[in-house]
This record gives structure tokens, sequence and C-alpha cells, in this order.
């Protein structure tokens, strides 16, 4: 059997799907890869915020159109980067297992972000860190900043900005750790959902394929990135929107927390839930989640919908 693999092109992209080929190879010996580089949208346009550009959407399209066009077999994305809503003749059959989730503070000037002085300046293209930041230090000047794992550490280096966020899986995939300067904690910065993992998107039509890849599927991972997904899509998340989703399995149960916050970080309502570590059950948590953030916090939320 062959399979076509689509990727992006990033050294990040690259990593990750060196990562999906070893687990592959490790199964199937004798399964014929071909590593198919797609350029998408996202990576072309490196001017304007991933809101103004229509969200993360955009680094899933055109593997998305490959697929559907059969030119690939599987798509390999961050699940971070996609939307809770995908085109209906295709699914996600297997997620990698999940590395840190956690989100880093990156800096060749300050210790922590508590140590920058009033006015520094901390780059981040994401509505969620954005507020966060806003969240924790008010007074800090928080600006755009696009880029790959690469562009963003130059800029960096450059003095474009005192400081940047970065995911810690990212790092850790280009063996870039050594680079972080701390590590916010969950309770300080809740993750993105899906962050940290890999999902492997197909066409729901490749069935032999759907069956092959549950084979390196990571059950625990799914279980966890479903959840968060059932949240999003419930909740009507887009990338914009500042939201922050973690589920983990924690003494044989899955627990969920979410964070709402408004753009400036002023405001913010956080809920903490548990249930069973079943597929069905996770994805019902998710969406119980996202219900009561609609009915407790339905205007901040309406406020937060209509600005994304």
């Amino acid at each position: 059997m062959k399979i076509r693999i689509g990727t992006r092109t990033s050294k990040l992209a690259l990593s990750q799907v060196a990562e999906v080929h070893l687990l592959l190879s490790d199964h199937f010996p004798d399964l014929q890869i071909e590593i198919v580089p797609i350029t998408t949208s996202g990576d072309k346009i490196q001017d304007k915020s991933l809101a103004d550009i229509g969200g993360k959407g955009l680094f899933i399209k055109e593997l998305e159109e490959a697929l559907l066009q059969n030119k690939i077999d599987v798509a390999i994305h961050s699940a971070k980067d996609v939307p809770p809503l995908i085109h209906p003749e295709t699914e996600i059959a297997a997620f990698t297992p999940r590395l840190d989730s956690r989100d880093c503070f990156i800096s060749n000037k300050f210790a922590s972000i508590e140590k920058m002085p009033k006015g520094a300046v901390i780059g981040t293209s994401s509505s969620r860190r954005k507020s966060i930041l806003l969240r924790l230090r008010p007074d800090l000047k928080i600006v755009n900043f696009r880029g790959n794992v690469d562009t963003r550490l130059r800029k960096l280096e450059e003095g474009l900005v005192d400081a940047t966020i970065l995911a810690f899986c990212g790092l850790a995939r280009l063996g870039k750790e050594g680079l972080i300067t701390k590590t916010f904690e969950k309770t300080e910065m809740l993750p993105a959902g899906g962050q940290g993992a890999l999902a492997l998107q197909i066409r729901k039509s490749s069935t032999e394929l759907a069956d092959l890849l549950k084979k390196i599927n990571d059950e625990k991972t799914m279980i966890a990135v479903k959840c968060e997904r059932g949240f999003l899509r419930e909740l009507g998340a887009s990338c914009s929107t500042p939201v922050g989703v973690h589920a983990e399995i924690e003494n044989e149960n899955l627990i969920l927390k979410t964070e709402l916050l408004s753009h400036d970080g002023s405001k913010f309502f956080k809920t903490n839930s548990s249930g069973k570590i079943e597929l069905k059950d996770a994805i019902e948590l998710g969406i119980a989640a996202a219900k009561k953030v609609k009915k407790e916090a339905g205007e901040l939320l309406q406020i937060c919908l209509e600005k994304s």
C-alpha cells in the first residue's frame, strides 16, 4: 500500500511529518510513503494578523483541497490549527501522542513577564495569548507578530520586540527548548484547543486508510482533543476568539478547563468540569462546558464573537 502525505513546508511542519512517518514505518515497515509539500495561504500572507485574513483555517485550506481533489491521502496538521468544523467529506482519523501543551515566554532581556517594565513590548499573533497577557499585565504593549518559529526568533533577536510567546511543543519538535526563558503553567495561560497534538485528516471514503491509521492513533489524545473541539464547536469560536481550553486525564477522570476572555483581558470567565474517559462522554463534556459559558457569560461571549 502507498499513501501520499500532504504537509506545509515550514521546518516545524516537516518535523511533524517526520514524526508521523516514523510512527507509520514502525507499525507498517512495507508501507510506501510519499511526502507532498504544499504551501498554504497562511504561510504566504505574513504581513497581516490571522484574524484579518481568515484565521487559522488558512493553514489547512489548501491541504484540505488537495485531499478532496485526491492529490494526497492524508493531511497532517497541528491540531490547534484545525477549525472546529472541517469539510463534511473529511474526518480526523488519528491523533499523535500529545506533547507538552504549555506556552513559553521567550526573551533575551527579561527572565519572566513579571520582570518586564511598564510599556515593554511582547509580540504574538494569537488572540488568546494577547488577552491572557493583558489580563496578567495590562501595562504591557502587545503587537502582532507573524511568521514561523525561526522568523519570530530572528525578529526577537533583532530587537523588534522584547519578548514573544511560543508553544513548548513547537520548540521541542525543532530541538530549541534551550531558548525557553520560562514556561507558563496552565493555570497562568490555558493552552489553545489541540495544542501539542498532530491531527491526521483523510477523506471519509478512505475506509482502508482509516483502519490503518487507527493503529497509530493515541486514544487518550483523541479523547482529550475531541473534548476540546466539542467545546469550541458548540461555543461558535474561531481562531480569533480569545479562548483557552484544555482536557487532561487525571485519576481515572477527564478534567476539562476553559477560559473565555475579553479582547483587552479585563473580563474573563472560567469553567472546570470532569467526566468519563470515553470518546462520546468527552465530546458531551465539551459541549456542556460551552453551554455553561453561553448561559452564565453570554454577554461576554457575544462581545468576543462580534469582535472576532
